[in-house]
């Protein structure tokens, strides 16, 4: 694994939209360095080609007009190229689309051309030679000429047979078309990526089924609006490993962002939301994705020195409470987190609280674990109990008091202590909560 894609990666589009330019880009990487945030990637994300349209794939020569030397400037600096690309939509105008329409596009069963309403495009029929060919020479000629470590693969015909969208074109495919047209599609991507440039990773949105052997990572898809809680998250976690089944794909959730919609309000949902959201995405173990700036943010030391911390995703850390939020070490075991004695907690709270971490589900003498403020390095005075009321176990815990927008710290040193696991034992009617 190139260690670039195991570290956080940032993006332009939530920050940008389409209206990226070349410049942009620069400043946006400088501005991530200069705020001393650690990542491996960069994505240019939708908005790079001819005004931008969809189809031909070339770069706008006013915003964008140097576009293998800007990969050249990324590349210099440690860093590993993403590109966006879509290579299935065409808008009309564009020469492949004069080629392809219409009879190598896909039709609904009225017989007629689809016409995809949100991003104005017909969809290639990947079954023509023409719609092959189109996407075999775009992937072959963006690799060589721009040196790209890895795509973005995105708006592929459909998602699923027979979901809503699919539904909505209303396609004119035959039962084994529309089971085999997506794997079939990324197939062809990934065989012609090898074929100039083996190792170029290619990225797809959501678990697309069958994709598993021809793609190396996936996002959720837009959960903008979304529930955040630890069980859903969990679901779609479960979702997204389950789809990995042995293939060596890293998932992440789409471009982290606060609460309160597409874009940034002024509010402290926002601010918390933003850090909840890694929070959860650290305890997942799942890669962290960033768009916006949050440099001016309340709680931007918050946000640095969680990205930071956790990195290539050391899945040894473990955010206890983050923004208003808490995560509770049950409720993490419930989940299917992997926790241990090994296991570093942080504390990132937008209030002022009582921190509370029960050591007995770790089975770990409350005695033994330490704290720290990350921002001062100052040692942090934990008070500890080890205790065993009416046959429970919460009262073995340790706990302080933390200050509002700082980051802390909490381990253990020393292996599982036996004697939890040999109390356990001993009582039996100790429900498994409480174990």
């Amino acid at each position: 694994m190139d260690p670039r894609f195991e570290l956080p990666e940032i993006n332009t589009w939530r920050l940008y939209n389409k209206g990226i330019t070349q410049e942009r880009v620069i400043q946006m990487v400088e501005l991530w360095e200069a705020h001393g945030y650690r990542f491996g990637a960069v994505c240019i994300d939708d908005g790079w080609t001819t005004d931008g349209r969809l189809g031909d794939w070339i770069p706008d020569p006013i915003r964008f007009p140097d576009l293998a030397e800007l990969a050249r400037w990324i590349h210099r600096k440690g860093y590993a190229l993403r590109l966006w690309v879509a290579p299935g939509q065409i808008h009309p105008g564009t020469e492949i689309f004069k080629k392809a329409f219409p009879k190598s596009v896909l039709h609904g069963k009225d017989g007629r051309p689809v016409l995809y309403e949100g991003l104005r495009t017909f969809r290639l029929d990947p079954r023509m030679p023409i719609g092959r060919d189109h996407l075999r020479a775009t992937m072959q000629r963006l690799a060589r000429d721009y040196d790209v470590d890895a795509f973005k693969v995105d708006f592929p015909p459909f998602y699923e047979p027979h979901d809503a969208f699919f539904k909505q074109c209303d396609y004119d495919l035959s039962e084994e078309d529309a089971r085999t047209m997506i794997p079939n599609f990324y197939r062809v991507i990934r065989e012609s990526l090898d074929a100039v440039k083996p190792g170029i990773r290619v990225e797809c949105a959501r678990d697309l089924k069958g994709c598993q052997p021809f793609i190396q990572d996936t996002i959720c898809g837009d959960l903008v609006g979304e529930e955040r809680s630890m069980e859903e998250l969990g679901r779609i976690v479960a979702r997204l490993n389950a789809y990995a089944a042995g293939h060596a794909i890293v998932p992440w959730l789409e471009m982290a962002w606060g609460e309160g919609g597409l874009h940034p309000t002024d509010r402290p949902e926002w601010h918390a939301g933003l850090l909840e959201w890694i929070a959860l995405s650290i305890n997942f173990g799942l890669k962290l994705e960033h768009s916006f700036l949050p440099f001016d943010y309340p709680n931007a030391d918050q946000i640095r020195i969680l990205t930071n911390l956790y990195g290539a995703r050391n899945t040894s850390y473990k955010v206890l409470y983050a923004g208003r939020k808490s995560f509770p070490v049950r409720e993490m075991l419930a989940a299917g987190i992997s926790l241990d004695a090994r296991t570093r907690f942080l504390v990132a709270p937008e209030e002022r609280l009582t921190v509370t971490l029960m050591t007995a589900p770790l089975k770990t003498n409350a005695l033994r674990w330490h704290a720290r403020d990350v921002l001062t390095d100052a040692p942090v005075k934990l008070r500890a109990r080890n205790e065993f009321w009416q046959n429970l176990s919460d009262a073995c815990r340790v706990n302080f008091e933390a200050e509002p927008r700082r980051v802390y710290e909490i381990w253990h040193e020393g292996p599982e202590d036996p004697y939890f696991a040999d109390l356990f034992r001993t009582y039996p009617g100790r429900t498994a909560a409480n174990e």
